[in-house]
């Protein structure tokens, strides 16, 4: 275990918003970081038959799902040329990239109201830097988007025989880590009101439902008419999805005005979001 170093924090706001300072402490504890994301991997398939296995097993399986509702069940329903190349299994393949990328937000957000509450020994009896909590729960929700990105490129190359990944697929990364920014300052907002309001994880999911409908991940941005094209426009998420499938599906670069705007706004909410849970975690162990 990391050594814990133990600091008096002053009350000045300016000390709660220096970034400078935010990533100097989590850098210092980066090693309990990387080694709760371990941990909760780990347990999330332990006991079980296959075993990690079963990171894979899980996409393959929602892949092969949805490649049967929309070529199969749906094929007839569904205008001729949907998606790239007018493929049904591509179209599948559109909808897993989508499912994969808002993923790693949905993890994120769903996980955050009871992160603390949930690890709450760590809170009451060992001296822990629960900042990093969140953090940790975004190195796990990126490596589902790993081994769901695995699984998308095994279905691209049995579902479009003779087709090649885009070159372009090597920006991903720099696709995904806007959107994991402003995840990860949601993430440290919601993980502190909720060691305060118990009963936060139901409006949050049901906000998350909506999104997964309003972030196109079924059909494009292009394809919903006026007025009600603005609110997939200003969605980060379903610009972020768009931009994904720019790079793995239709051979072109991104949107980087997009791209860097929700990188601003995502550095935005990571500091304020920080700042916000090191104010408030003086006041958790009396809560919990």
């Amino acid at each position: 275990m990391a050594e814990l170093q133990l600091t008096h924090e002053p009350r000045s706001a300016a000390w709660y918003l220096d970034p400078i300072r935010q990533l100097r402490t989590l850098w210092r504890h980066r090693s309990l970081t990387w080694q709760f994301a371990g941990r909760t991997i780990q347990s999330k398939y332990k006991d079980q038959l296959l075993g990690s296995a079963w990171s894979i097993i899980d996409p393959l399986v929602t892949l092969a799902i949805y490649t049967f509702v929309f070529g199969v069940i749906f094929h007839r329903g569904l205008p001729e040329g949907t998606g790239p190349e007018g493929g049904i299994a591509r179209y599948a393949l559109e909808v897993f990239a989508g499912i994969i990328i808002f993923g790693v937000f949905r993890e994120m957000v769903s996980a955050a109201p009871t992160l603390i509450v949930a690890q709450r020994n760590f809170v009451k009896k060992v001296v822990y830097p629960l900042e990093t909590f969140p953090v940790s729960q975004l190195l796990v929700s990126l490596f589902n988007l790993g081994t769901g990105l695995v699984v998308w490129l095994i279905g691209d190359v049995i579902f479009t025989p003779g087709h090649m990944p885009s070159p372009y697929i090597f920006l991903l990364p720099l696709v995904v880590a806007p959107m994991a920014l402003l995840s990860l300052g949601i993430s440290w907002f919601l993980a502190a009101l909720g060691v305060f309001i118990r009963d936060l994880r139901s409006p949050v999911n049901n906000v998350l439902h909506m999104l997964f409908f309003l972030s196109a991940i079924f059909y494009h941005i292009e394809q919903v008419k006026e007025p009600w094209r603005v609110l997939l426009e200003y969605n980060p998420l379903a610009q972020t999805i768009a931009a994904a499938r720019a790079v793995m599906l239709e051979n072109r670069l991104p949107d980087w005005h997009w791209l860097g705007a929700t990188a601003l706004a995502g550095v935005v909410l990571c500091v304020l979001g920080h700042a916000f849970f090191m104010k408030s975690r003086s006041a958790f162990a009396d809560v919990l």
